[in-house]
């Protein structure tokens, strides 16, 4: 970051440990307004656990805020004022896409917040204004990255020859499927793990693995299915143990995701001493197996030894086995039977893979020199750098 936006960084990190320290102040014991006080959530939220049924997700203003300075820390590198950023993450009853806002708007980058919700914003708008704005940080799933350089590829555009130079995907997926989709953009990719209540709990370090930010929680496993985890078992729910001000003891917080914890020790080339997390996805999403949980980030690190998938892959479970789609390079699926040996090789019947089928464009879509944008969602002219402010939102 250039010096200004290190000290501009920096006010903003002075004000608000300022107001953490009140809190913490007139949160001590004695305090006369420690409990209604250090209580009171400020943002709330959903998340779906294991079992399909929603929870509720509150979080304190201290909370909020420290999340805030570790999502802001962890894109500090990959964003400048320079930077247009589009941020397609989940903003309805979720804490993730207006953490994600508020960081990038510290950072002083432009902003455009498209949401996932398709119906304002569908494909081929989204794509028009990744061209039309010269977009060079897109912060979505990797499903959403993947699918638009279908899309673009479908109306006769290049990807790779963009303005797009950085992915930060929110969501988990085998780093060989990353790396596929971010060859196709021809940008660099980045992760950064969130739970329900926690859209900064792992952060990429140099190295681009993920450590836990465990300043202010310890992380454990717990079973995905009736009974103790077995004696050690590296792959398990996440459940957070949270230390607050004045509890007398952690509050334990599930996340309903799939994680792999290395053991404590474990090295990484950054030199962090940090727990390190790998993100499987939903504990919802998995199909339980004698050996365990398989989720579809395992079938990725199978199916991208090979060069014919592409970045599209969706999955669900039914029946006690995980259905897999994946679309491939070609169009006479020529490539399907060695793939699903291959994934029969390595998980047996439990995982069936099949074509994928939901292509994101008509076969006589628009070519890129045209704005994808259909009639009826036309992206305006607008020069972002017009006004008084750099943060715009479309």
């Amino acid at each position: 970051m250039t010096s200004s936006v290190t000290a501009r960084f920096e006010a903003y990190f002075d004000q608000w440990l300022d107001t953490l320290e009140a809190d913490a102040h007139r949160g001590a014991p004695g305090g006369a307004d420690a409990p209604a006080h250090t209580a009171a959530p400020v943002r709330y939220g959903e998340w779906e656990g294991p079992d399909g049924t929603t929870h509720p997700v509150r979080t304190s203003r201290p909370e909020w805020m420290l999340n805030q300075i570790d999502i802001a820390l962890a894109l500090g590198d990959l964003v400048t004022p320079d930077d247009v950023v589009i941020v397609a993450a989940p903003y309805e009853l979720s804490l993730e896409g207006a953490s994600v806002e508020r960081a990038i708007e510290w950072l002083g980058a432009s902003l455009i917040s498209v949401g996932t919700s398709n119906t304002i914003c569908p494909l081929p708008r989204l794509l028009g204004l990744v061209h039309r704005y010269r977009v060079t940080t897109l912060v979505c799933s990797p499903r959403l990255a993947a699918d638009l350089a279908a899309l673009d590829e479908a109306g006769g555009g290049h990807p790779a020859a963009s303005s797009l130079t950085t992915l930060v995907t929110t969501r988990p997926a085998a780093p060989e499927r990353l790396r596929r989709i971010a060859d196709a953009w021809g940008a660099s990719a980045t992760e950064l793990f969130g739970t329900p209540a926690r859209p900064a709990t792992a952060t990429a370090c140099r190295a681009g693995r993920l450590h836990l930010v465990a300043d202010r929680f310890t992380a454990r496993l717990r079973s995905t299915a009736p009974g103790l985890l077995a004696p050690g078992s590296t792959r398990g729910e996440l459940v957070l143990d949270i230390h607050r001000p004045g509890e007398p003891a952690p509050v334990a917080q599930p996340t309903g995701e799939l994680v792999e914890l290395p053991p404590p020790g474990t090295s990484c080339p950054c030199g962090s001493g940090r727990q390190l997390v790998v993100p499987l996805g939903r504990v919802a999403d998995a199909v339980l197996t004698e050996r365990g949980p398989i989720t579809q980030a395992d079938v990725e690190h199978c199916l991208f030894t090979s060069p014919h998938p592409r970045g599209q892959v969706t999955s669900r479970p039914e029946g006690g086995r995980l259905t897999v789609a994946c679309a491939l390079s070609g169009a006479d699926g020529r490539h399907l039977p060695a793939l699903r040996e291959l994934v029969r090789g390595r998980f047996g019947p439990a995982v069936e893979l099949l074509p994928f089928e939901n292509d994101p464009a008509p076969a006589d879509g628009p070519p890129s020199e045209q704005d994808p944008a259909s009639v009826g969602h036309p992206v305006p002219e607008q020069d972002l750098s017009e006004g008084d402010t750099r943060t715009r939102s479309s």
